[in-house]
């Protein structure tokens, strides 16, 4: 018996010699796969990001455009006067004296300061009035241009 248990042993070791290295191998073998995949959550997690601020910023625009839009309709008898132009850089809000007034230097200010290189334009023809901001997306991504958002609206007004 105890020959036998010898015998089992001594093939048992010549088994494991003949697999010098594999373990290792599969080892890095292992290890790649799990880099590539962190890569990859890492390059999901970011584009996440980028999309979001993306989104925060047509968020933004879009309550700017629709706050504008509630005014000029609370403000019917001076629809022609919220015709104006936006250009980027900070605007400053100053007391105005009248709601008009009030109205365009809010909506300078929000479109100008809280969106990155933000302006923006408001028409109005008859009835109908028509909000554009846009911004940029270079701090998003690089190349990224501007984005608009154009919302259009009847107005009340008097029939």
């Amino acid at each position: 018996m105890d020959g036998t248990v010898t015998t089992s042993r001594k093939s048992a070791f010549a088994v494991l010699a003949q697999q010098d290295g594999f373990s290792l191998l599969e080892v890095l073998i292992a290890l790649l796969v799990l880099a590539i995949g962190v890569l990859g959550a890492v390059l999901v997690q970011t584009n996440a990001l980028r999309y979001s601020a993306s989104a925060a910023y047509r968020t933004q625009a879009t309550f700017i455009a629709y706050d504008l839009l509630d005014r000029m309709r609370a403000n019917p008898a001076n629809l022609s006067g919220y015709a104006l132009t936006v250009s980027a850089g900070c605007a400053t809000a100053s007391p105005a004296a009248s709601i008009l007034e009030t109205d365009l230097a809010d909506f300078a200010h929000a479109v100008s300061c809280l969106l990155p290189a933000g302006h923006g334009a408001v028409e109005v023809s008859g009835q109908q009035a028509t909000v554009v901001i846009g911004w940029s997306e270079e701090r998003i991504v690089v190349g990224g241009g501007t984005t608009s958002l154009t919302v259009s609206s009847l107005m009340r007004g008097d029939p």
